[in-house]
């Protein structure tokens, strides 16, 4: 029996090895891209209940898209960790399945398993920052003018029952309860904040929408005024007068919030304050986060095939919670006057950038070889 030879041209392994190459990464990059959007539904579902919370009182099902609008905005912080627990859940299902070890052993490179992962942080870094600098201050505009315009329909969502409030500007507002369904507002008490000190209370009230805005009609009360050494003390079955009413501070939308980064920039010419410097520069200083944490991802996402489960989720939180907490300290030492606001923008992402390199220099120790 004779034997067989078979022989290899060698000008069709390099072929070979490109195409196990292009199959990798987009295994990696379909694996990646699915845990991705999941993420992504995932954390928008919870903000978006988050804000139906925050602003569902000012609203009806009738504007729920509204809340569309918000999913813009929302997705400054939706995308980084979207990609951050992506990128080490899909690293360490890899390597827990020993596929890691495969690759490696067929001579797959770090920087072919690693490719998709950049290009995937590099997508999301550039739609952070049209995000950040555009597309997500106009829908804060646009969110800004569509609530602003159904609040006054809807005043009695702004009154809190039993609490003094300062919804209405110039006004400190009190009122023992609200009955929605009548719209009524039983045993109000008013004062003003002004240099004429006036006392009102009335047994019942009535917030209205007329021509010239909110109106406040109160019936059988009593109103005392004090204006130096004058003073006054009246009784009345009907008061009406006119509110003003604070409602960008009832919504908890930010003037700098709505403004693109031309207009913040005009902004800033005019008022230079530190916390506004900071929000300018964090625009540009958050969207670089998605390159670090892809790094992070990656440094911390291929583990040993026997490593405990879950690792890489509780990788991805603490990776959270230690950049929050990083953000909000330098945000403190910007109010206090101690850091220079923009290197309060850029100093989460410089701490991350030192603990990421020191990881990797450990890693590449003996010590830390031994570890691994």
């Amino acid at each position: 029996m004779h034997g067989v030879v078979a022989t290899v041209d060698n000008g069709t392994l390099p072929k070979v090895y490109s195409l196990l190459v292009m199959r990798i990464s987009r295994y990696i990059g379909g694996s990646l891209i699915e845990v991705f959007l999941a993420s992504c539904a995932v954390l928008y579902a919870v903000m978006v209940i988050v804000e139906w919370v925050r602003i569902g009182a000012f609203i009806s099902f009738r504007e729920l898209d509204i809340l569309l609008l918000a999913m813009v905005p929302m997705s400054i912080f939706v995308l980084p960790m979207a990609l951050i627990f992506s990128v080490l859940i899909v690293l360490e299902r890899l390597s827990s399945d020993s596929e890691i070890i495969a690759m490696k052993a067929c001579g797959v490179s770090m920087r072919t398993i690693a490719s998709p992962i950049l290009v995937l942080s590099l997508a999301c870094m550039i739609i952070n920052l049209i995000m950040s600098t555009f597309a997500g201050p106009v829908s804060m505009q646009r969110i800004q003018d569509r609530l602003l315009e159904a609040a006054p329909k809807k005043m009695y969502a702004f009154l809190t029952e039993r609490k003094f409030d300062n919804t209405f500007k110039d006004l400190v507002f009190y009122v023992e309860s609200v009955d929605h369904a009548e719209r009524v507002l039983n045993t109000v008490f008013l004062e003003t904040t002004g240099t004429e000190k006036t006392i009102i209370t009335a047994e019942k009230g009535f917030l209205d929408l007329g021509q010239s805005g909110i109106m406040m009609r109160l019936i059988n009360g009593s109103m005392y005024m004090e204006k130096g050494a004058s003073r006054r003390w009246l009784t009345f079955d009907e008061y009406v007068f006119s509110l003003e009413a604070n409602l960008a501070r009832e919504l908890r939308i930010r003037t700098y919030d709505t403004a693109t980064q031309p207009q913040l920039r005009i902004m800033i010419s005019e008022d230079p304050r530190p916390r506004m410097i900071k929000e300018y520069h964090n625009r540009f200083a958050f969207p670089v986060l998605n390159i670090i944490l892809a790094l992070i991802g990656i440094t911390f996402g291929i583990q040993k095939p026997r490593t405990q489960k879950f690792t890489g989720f509780i990788a991805g939180l603490g990776t959270i919670m230690g950049y929050y907490l990083v953000f909000v300290f330098a945000d403190r030492l910007v109010k206090g006057g101690v850091l220079d606001p923009v290197l309060g923008a850029w100093l989460p992402n410089m701490a991350f950038g030192i603990v990421l390199l020191l990881v990797v220099v450990w890693r590449r120790s003996p010590l830390g070889k031994a570890r691994i």
